[in-house]
């Protein structure tokens, strides 16, 4: 990823695009763009979804599982590729601090995690390899785990039921993905989207509560697009940056408004005055 993806947030690429197959062959179309609206997930479609159970998946120790084995409980859901080098690594990283700092500050919290690769050519070494970059801090790996799909061709099912889409970019060897942390009630349920990596342990916590209580919302959505676009990843620095002027012109709007609405209760609040004025001037 080039930078954080949220429905706010532009990606623009050159470059043909393929979803799903880095090998795709190239139609010679070389100089071609994509619209960065085809990695936004349609929440509205999405929430509420039931999940299939009988994906196979195949976790670092080798050991095959479903992913109705990973549901009973609330789970956090992350798709992500195992030979990227930027921001797939951070989110993960991200993922393992709020969920130690959750485990920190709500002992006993019952949930699961679970990546997977969406890169039919990942592996267990590059499975293992990523782990070892990410270092999954070792009480988390008894609710985290971090897998690949047993049969490839079951990839594309399985991210198409919750709205994730992917492309592959020829130009800068990378793949277009949503950065979005999918949270599924113990039902197995879309129960919310977290975007970006721009939460805490805190928006983490309510996020599995409304999962835990099979209850399917988006009332944070907004809240969460809008922190997704507030930061962008930053390949030179290796590290997310203020979106400085999407913020700038978000605040002078929002100082408009504010303007307007004073305005607006000053000068009714003389007109209040007036009148009381000339009704003590009649009596």
């Amino acid at each position: 990823m080039l930078r954080t993806a949220s429905p706010m947030l532009a990606v623009l690429l050159s470059g043909l695009l393929f979803a799903g197959d880095a090998t795709a062959l190239s139609d010679g179309n070389i100089d071609s763009t994509i619209d960065p609206s085809v990695v936004l997930i349609d929440e509205r479609e999405y929430l509420g979804t039931p999940l299939a159970k009988d994906f196979v998946l195949i976790g670092e120790d080798g050991r095959e599982f479903t992913l109705g084995d990973a549901m009973g409980k609330p789970l956090i859901l992350l798709f992500s590729y195992y030979t990227c080098d930027g921001i797939c690594e951070t989110l993960n990283m991200h993922l393992a601090a709020q969920l130690e700092a959750l485990e920190e500050q709500s002992p006993g919290r019952d949930y699961r995690a679970l990546t997977i690769s969406f890169d039919r050519h990942d592996d267990l070494a590059s499975l293992r390899r990523f782990v070892a970059k990410v270092g999954v801090p070792e009480p988390l790996k008894q609710r985290w785990t971090l897998a690949v799909m047993k049969n490839p061709e079951d990839i594309g099912r399985l991210t198409a039921s919750v709205g994730v889409r992917y492309f592959w970019s020829y130009r800068d060897k990378v793949f277009v993905h949503p950065n979005a942390f999918i949270f599924v009630t113990p039902k197995g349920r879309v129960a919310r989207y977290l975007h970006g990596a721009a939460f805490d342990a805190g928006d983490v916590e309510l996020a599995l509560v409304d999962a835990d209580w099979e209850k399917i919302s988006s009332a944070r959505r907004m809240i969460d697009i809008f922190a997704g676009a507030c930061f962008s990843y930053n390949f030179k620095e290796g590290r997310y940056t203020f979106n400085y002027p999407l913020v700038i012109g978000v605040a002078s709007l929002l100082a408009g408004f504010l303007t307007i609405a004073v305005a607006f209760a000053v000068a009714r609040k003389k007109k209040t005055r007036s009148e009381a004025y000339g009704r003590e001037q009649t009596v």
